[in-house]
C-alpha cells in the first residue's frame, strides 16, 4: 500500500505540472508569454520536475510490477533500488531547487553574464549536475558520459597539449554562462526547439493513437495486404510507417504496432527473424518521414535558420523512396517463398468512422504548416481537432479512460524527449563556443583522400558507429557539428550535408551490434537477433543508398517545387533498389541460382558508381548485367534451375 500511496503522490503532481505546461505553452504560442529568458527557465523547470517525477514513478512501477509504458514489458527489481531511489530524489529535488533559483533570477542573470556571483555559480552547478542525473536515470550512461566529457572539456580544454583540442583558458564564469547559466546558451540551446516546436506535437501524437489511429491504419494495411503476395507484411509497412511518421521514434513503434503486426506475418509463413526485420525497418521509416523527423527536423533547421516546414518538406521523396525500397524487398521476399494473400477480415466500417479524425486533423496540421505558421500553432489546433472529431466516431468513440492514457503517455514523451534536447544542449554550444567543429573540419580536409564519395563513406561509418549507443537526434548533433562543416568544404549543400549524417545515425538503429529497434523486434518475434539483424540488413540495403543520392542529385530533396530534373535520378534510385532486393533474395521471374545473384548484385553497384557521379560507363555496366539475367531468368522461368540459399 505503501509503494502505491507513493505513485499516487508522483502521479498526480506529474500530470498536474503536465496540464500546466501544456497551458502555458499554449498561452505562449499566441504570444500570452514573459521575455525569452522567464520562459524558457519556465519550460526547463517544468520539464526537471516532471522528469525527476517521472524517475521516483518508475521506481515505484518497479515495485509493483507495472509495465514500462513504453515496452509494455514488466519491470523487473534490479539491484541497488534504495540508492537508485536516493539518488533519484535527490536528482528531482535538486533540480527544482536550481531551476527554481534561475527561473526567480532569469532577468538578472541574463543581464550579469557572464559576470556571475558565488550564489549563482553554486546554483550553476547545482543546475547543471542535478539535470546531467536525471539524463542518466531517463537517457543512461551513454549520453550522459558524452555530456559530461564536452562540459569538462570546456572548462579543462586549455591544459590540453594537441594543438588540435587546446582551448584558451576561461574563467569558470565564462564557462558557467554557456553551460547554461546565461539563459540563452548551453541547455537552453535546444530549450526553445522543444518549447516552440515538438510539444503540441507529440502530445498531438499521442491524442491521435488516443482516438484509434493506430487500429485503423492496421486496417488500412491489412486491405493493402489482401491484394498482394506477401500481404500480411501491408499491416506492418503501412501502419508502421505512417504511425511512426507520427511518433516519429522507432523503438516505442516497434513495440506499439509490432505486437499486433509480428504474429501475424508469422501465420502467413514469413520467417520469425524476417518479420521481426520488416517490423523495425518500416518503424524506422518515421524518424526520416515528415512531420517530425526523429525531432532531427527541427534541429536541422534551427542550425540552417530555415523554416521547419521547408525542411520537412525536403525530406518527403527521400523518405517515400525509403518506404518504396522497403516494400519492393518485402514483394520480391514474398514472391520467392511464395507467400499468400492476406485473408483476414477487415474492418471497413472502422475505417470509414476514423479516417475522417485523421485525415481532417492532419490536413489542418499540414496547411498550418504549410503556411508557416509555428507547429505549436499546427499542433494545438491538431489535438483540439481530433479531439473534436473523435466524438463523431460512434461506436469507435474513445472512452475517457483512452484518452486519459493518450494525455498521460504524451506527457511522458514529451518529458523525457525534451529532457533530452535541453541536456545536450550544452554538447553543441561546446562545439561552437570552442570552434571544435571548424578545426576537425579543417584537418579532415587536410588528411583525407581528394575524392567526395570515399569522404562520404567515411562519413557514413562515423554516423554508424556513433548512432549505434546514442539516441538518433544525438548521434546527428555530434556528427552534424563534427562533419557537417568538413561535408560543406568539399562542396556537399548545407541542407544535403545535414541530412546525410542525420540518415546514417538514423540506419544505426537497424545495424548490429546494438541495433536497438531490431532488437526490440526479435524480441516480439522470438526471434535471434543476430538472424534478425542481417535480414533487416538485407532490408535497408535498398535504402543506403538514398543519401549518397539526394547528396549527388539534389533535386530528390526540391519537393514541393519540383521539375523534369528530378525524374532521372528518381528512377536511378528505383531500379538500384531493385537490383539489390533481387540479388539479396535470389529472385526474379524465378528462384535464381548463385552466379546470378553475385551478377545482379554487381549490376546494383554499377549502378550506384554511376549515380554517384563516377562515369556513365558505369550505368551502361548495369544495363549490362542487368538486362541479359533477367530476359534468361523470363525465358526458363518454367525449369528448374539450381538456386542459392536465400
Amino acid at each position: 500500500m505503501a509503494w502505491k500511496t507513493l505513485r499516487k503522490a508522483t502521479d498526480i503532481p506529474f500530470l498536474l505540472i503536465g496540464l500546466l505546461m501544456t497551458i502555458y505553452i499554449g498561452f505562449a504560442a499566441f504570444g500570452f508569454t514573459s521575455n525569452s529568458s522567464e520562459h524558457y527557465s519556465n519550460f526547463i523547470l517544468g520539464i526537471v520536475m516532471m522528469t525527476g517525477l517521472l524517475a521516483v514513478r518508475n521506481l515505484c512501477d518497479e515495485k509493483l510490477g507495472i509495465a514500462d509504458p513504453e515496452t509494455e514489458m514488466i519491470r523487473p527489481i534490479r539491484p541497488f533500488f534504495w540508492p537508485r531511489m536516493v539518488f533519484a530524489v535527490v536528482g528531482l529535488v535538486m533540480a527544482t531547487i536550481a531551476m527554481g533559483y534561475v527561473r526567480l533570477n532569469a532577468q538578472q542573470l541574463e543581464v550579469s553574464q557572464p559576470f556571475f556571483n558565488e550564489t549563482d555559480m553554486i546554483f550553476g552547478w547545482m543546475m547543471t549536475i542535478s539535470i546531467l542525473m536525471l539524463t542518466f536515470i531517463h537517457w543512461g550512461w551513454l549520453l550522459t558520459t558524452v555530456v559530461s566529457i564536452a562540459i569538462a572539456y570546456f572548462f579543462l580544454g586549455y591544459k590540453i597539449e594537441n594543438p588540435l583540442f587546446v582551448t584558451p583558458q576561461y574563467s569558470p564564469e565564462f564557462v558557467m554562462n554557456y553551460i547554461g547559466l546565461g539563459t540563452n546558451q548551453g541547455f537552453y540551446y535546444l530549450a526553445q526547439v522543444a518549447a516552440d516546436a515538438i510539444y503540441f506535437l507529440i502530445i498531438y501524437a499521442a491524442i491521435l493513437l488516443g482516438v484509434g489511429m493506430l487500429d485503423m491504419v492496421l486496417e488500412v494495411g491489412k486491405s493493402t495486404g489482401r491484394r498482394l503476395p506477401g500481404g500480411a507484411a501491408g499491416p506492418a509497412l503501412i501502419g508502421s510507417g505512417i504511425v511512426s511518421s507520427i511518433m516519429g521514434q522507432a523503438v516505442s513503434n516497434v513495440v506499439l504496432t509490432g505486437r499486433l503486426t509480428i504474429p501475424m506475418m508469422k501465420r502467413y509463413g514469413y520467417s520469425g527473424q524476417m518479420a521481426g526485420a520488416i517490423e523495425a525497418t518500416a518503424s524506422t521509416a518515421g524518424q526520416i518521414m515528415p512531420p517530425i523527423l526523429g525531432l532531427a527536423a527541427f534541429i536541422i533547421a534551427s542550425f540552417l535558420n530555415l523554416p521547419y516546414i521547408d525542411v520537412a518538406l525536403s525530406a518527403m521523396i527521400p523518405g517515400l523512396l525509403y518506404l518504396v525500397g522497403v516494400g519492393i524487398a518485402i514483394v520480391i521476399y514474398a514472391r520467392r517463398h511464395e507467400l499468400p494473400r492476406l485473408t483476414e477480415k477487415v474492418d471497413r466500417e472502422m475505417i470509414i468512422r476514423l479516417l475522417p479524425t485523421f485525415v481532417i486533423s492532419f490536413g489542418v496540421v499540414l496547411w498550418l504548416l504549410l503556411g508557416y505558421r509555428s507547429p505549436a500553432i499546427a499542433g494545438l489546433w491538431g489535438i483540439i481537432i481530433a479531439l473534436g472529431l473523435a466524438m463523431f466516431q460512434g461506436k469507435y468513440r474513445p472512452k475517457w479512460a483512452r484518452l486519459y492514457s493518450a494525455m498521460e503517455e504524451g506527457f511522458y514523451l514529451v518529458a523525457i524527449l525534451s529532457l533530452l534536447l535541453i541536456a545536450v544542449g550544452p554538447l553543441g554550444q561546446v562545439m561552437l563556443t570552442t570552434n571544435l567543429s571548424g578545426r576537425l573540419g579543417a584537418v579532415l580536409v587536410q588528411y583525407l583522400p581528394d575524392s567526395q564519395l570515399l569522404l562520404l563513406l567515411g562519413a557514413m561509418c562515423v554516423s554508424l558507429v556513433l548512432g549505434m549507443g546514442l539516441p538518433t537526434p544525438v548521434a546527428y548533433l555530434i556528427v552534424a557539428l563534427a562533419l557537417v562543416p568538413f561535408m560543406q568544404q568539399i562542396g556537399v549543400p548545407p541542407l544535403q550535408a545535414h541530412f546525410f549524417v542525420f540518415y546514417f545515425a538514423v540506419f544505426s538503429t537497424l545495424t548490429p551490434p546494438i541495433a536497438v529497434s531490431v532488437l526490440a523486434a526479435a524480441k516480439l518475434a522470438d526471434a535471434s537477433f543476430l538472424k534478425t539483424a542481417g535480414e533487416s540488413m538485407k532490408i535497408a540495403l535498398t535504402t543506403f543508398i538514398i543519401p549518397f543520392a539526394f547528396v549527388f542529385s539534389p533535386e530528390l530533396m526540391s519537393f514541393p517545387n519540383l521539375t523534369w530534373a528530378v525524374v532521372p535520378p528518381l528512377l536511378e534510385v528505383l531500379l538500384i533498389q531493385l537490383t539489390v532486393s533481387i540479388a539479396c533474395y535470389g529472385h526474379v521471374f524465378r528462384n535464381l541460382s548463385g552466379w546470378e545473384r553475385w551478377t545482379i548484385g554487381l549490376a546494383a553497384f554499377a549502378g550506384f558508381l554511376g549515380m554517384t557521379d563516377q562515369g556513365n560507363i558505369f550505368f551502361l555496366a548495369q544495363a549490362a548485367l542487368f538486362v541479359p539475367i533477367c530476359a534468361y531468368a523470363f525465358v526458363t522461368r518454367q525449369k528448374k534451375v539450381p538456386e542459392a540459399a536465400a
